[in-house]
């Protein structure tokens, strides 16, 4: 080649350059970055000064002119941020392994043009490797608004966080080991019911993170969906994130997903906190762990083992979700410790607990400390710092990771409970005797010198029986003793004080037998529906004889009679009939 031809084939190559790229310098190109300088949806050209599209990006990064798309600030500026409107063919997808589409600086909104939310409209599909999506808003895509296929992607920043509104899907992970943090979700329930803030189909994915990684996600219907369908997906860590106004699952463990931890994250105005679904196909949804988490206006179960919206029974045999791991047992709470029963070796997590009579929802609030391990007997005991009326709740998670539903609550006693100084009124009296030894009845109580009571009657539990001491003649009479502790119907001509008294730092069981049963309510006073909630589903009625009035007072199921006055305490140390439907025992509250 001759010097002349040389140098007129260099010529020739700058000036084709130069022309091509829009008059752009050379360097843009070498340094693997194409900017977007256009809002339009068209093919566009890249590098150009005013018709480099985000089509146009694309598909010069696919090709390999470029590994990052930016957005010219002129064109996009942050302060008003520009909107790309993306027709009904969708943009093509980002197919080049560690690729970057990076809004930071600059405002960019993607906005579905589609009309129609009955026919899905995507966003963006990013299907390479090592890919970046960040600082982007997205907008009314009925479809998923952002696809991450490849495997390592990541969807957001602390730096520069994606913004997603009024999204089907706002994220979709289908890659392995992607991450996806610092994103801001929320969806207008109104025209997206079944929206759903970030849905994972790739194991080993880690959504939320410490500090600002945390993603937000407001007024979804599923907050956030772990599922393989037909595979399996593991190692899912769901951690440090915020939800609000959810009207399902804030956190929905799905078919085939397994091995999720769910920990650290704060869960706020959710139909249910997180769900695990009863699936055993294509195995069950098991090994998922929760700690740390707070909730709070749950309207279901704030942990729900089977989506069945009720606490499970304990004892279900595995498989089933979490193995059907059983909740622990708070068996005592003062505000000297907590001490309880779960699986042997299991970890537990005492929570304050959100607390409504009866406490069949109720759940934790926010974890009191560490978790605490049980011995190889399943015993445990936690030194928090608790005061006398807050009510507990407790999680297990046992050695496979499986973590249980929330404990039926537990309220703090003050430690103690006196009984004593029972007064008689004249009439019928149904109160319990207290002295600290077995008083043997002779022809006068509570003594010859006042023998004002005339009749001591002691019901015979689960029948209609009596048996009875008459002052008047020993004939007949077929109670001999009066037991400490024991329920009895005094009839007193005179008011008068029975002897004896004792303090009981512990709740004291009582089996019941199907139909009418007296009994002494040793425990701490209560509304009737904590104080009888071991009772529940068994529980018919509930009455407290009145000696001042002389008249029943009932507490059930509605049916009491007109003349009967209601009662809204029971209290420590008290006697009542209670009527249930089979055999079981009532577990009084921690005095």
């Amino acid at each position: 080649m001759s010097a002349r031809f040389g140098v007129l084939l260099v010529v020739v190559t700058l000036a084709a350059g130069i022309a091509g790229g829009g008059g752009w310098p050379p360097a843009a190109r070498a340094a693997g970055i194409v900017t977007v300088t256009s809002t339009a949806d068209t093919a566009g050209t890249c590098p150009h000064p005013g018709n480099c599209t985000l089509r146009a990006a694309i598909a010069a990064v696919n090709s390999g002119g470029a590994s990052t798309i930016r957005f010219d600030a002129a064109i996009f500026p942050a302060a008003a941020p520009a909107v790309i409107s993306v027709g009904s063919s969708p943009l093509p997808p980002l197919t080049a392994d560690g690729a970057t589409i990076d809004g930071s600086g600059s405002g960019v909104i993607l906005r579905s043009a589609s009309a129609s939310l009955s026919v899905p409209h995507d966003g963006l599909r990013v299907t390479g490797s090592g890919a970046t999506v960040r600082g982007l808003t997205f907008e009314g895509f009925s479809g998923v608004c952002l696809h991450a296929e490849g495997a390592n992607a990541t969807v957001g920043s602390p730096a520069a966080p994606n913004q997603f509104h009024d999204c089907g899907v706002a994220i979709r992970v289908a890659g392995t080991a992607g991450t996806v943090a610092g994103n801001d979700i929320s969806a207008d329930p109104a025209s997206l019911p079944d929206a759903i803030g970030i849905l994972v189909s790739g194991s080993n994915v880690t959504i939320g993170g410490a500090g600002a990684a945390r993603n937000a996600v407001e007024g979804t219907a599923i907050g956030i969906r772990v599922t393989g369908g037909s595979a399996l997906v593991a190692g899912v860590t769901i951690e440090n994130n915020s939800f609000r106004r959810v009207s399902s699952a804030c956190v929905d463990l799905a078919a085939g997903s397994s091995g999720t931890k769910v920990r650290d994250n704060a869960f706020e105005d959710c139909g249910s906190g997180i769900v695990v679904d009863p699936v055993t196909e294509p195995a069950p949804v098991d090994g998922n762990s929760f700690t740390g988490n707070t909730f709070v206006g749950i309207r279901g179960l704030a942990i729900d083992l089977g989506a069945d919206g009720v606490r499970n029974p304990p004892g279900q045999a595995p498989p089933g979700p979490n193995g059907w791991v059983a909740y622990p047992a708070i068996a005592r709470a003062t505000p000297s410790g907590i001490e309880g029963t779960t699986c042997p070796g299991c970890r537990v997590e005492i929570y304050l607990a959100s607390h409504t009579p009866g406490g069949q929802t109720d759940y934790g609030t926010a974890p009191l400390g560490p978790p605490a391990t049980a011995d190889a007997s399943g015993r445990f005991s936690v030194a928090a710092t608790v005061s006398p009326g807050q009510w507990l709740v407790a999680l297990a998670t046992d050695a496979q990771g499986n973590t249980s539903e929330f404990s039926p609550p537990a309220r703090v006693g003050s430690g103690a409970v006196v009984c004593g100084n029972v007064q008689l009124l004249p009439g019928w009296n149904h109160v319990a005797y207290f002295g600290s030894t077995p008083l043997i009845l002779g022809d006068a109580f509570p003594s010859s010198a006042s023998p004002v009571v005339v009749a001591i009657y002691q019901a015979i539990d689960g029948s209609m029986q009596y048996r009875r001491w008459l002052a008047a003649t020993p004939a007949g009479r077929t109670l001999a003793v009066l037991e400490p502790g024991r329920e009895y119907w005094f009839l007193a001509t005179a008011p008068v004080t029975l002897p004896g008294g004792f303090s009981v730092s512990f709740p004291v069981p009582v089996t019941l037998q199907q139909g009418w049963n007296d009994l002494v309510y040793i425990g701490g006073s209560a509304d009737p529906r904590d104080a009888l909630a071991s009772l529940e589903g068994r529980l018919i009625e509930v009455a407290k004889w009145d000696a001042a009035t002389q008249r029943w007072r009932r507490f059930g199921d509605g049916t009491a009679p007109a003349w009967a006055t209601g009662f809204d305490l029971v209290e420590a140390c008290a006697t009542y009939q209670v009527r249930v439907s089979e055999a079981v025992t009532l577990q009084p509250l921690q005095p």
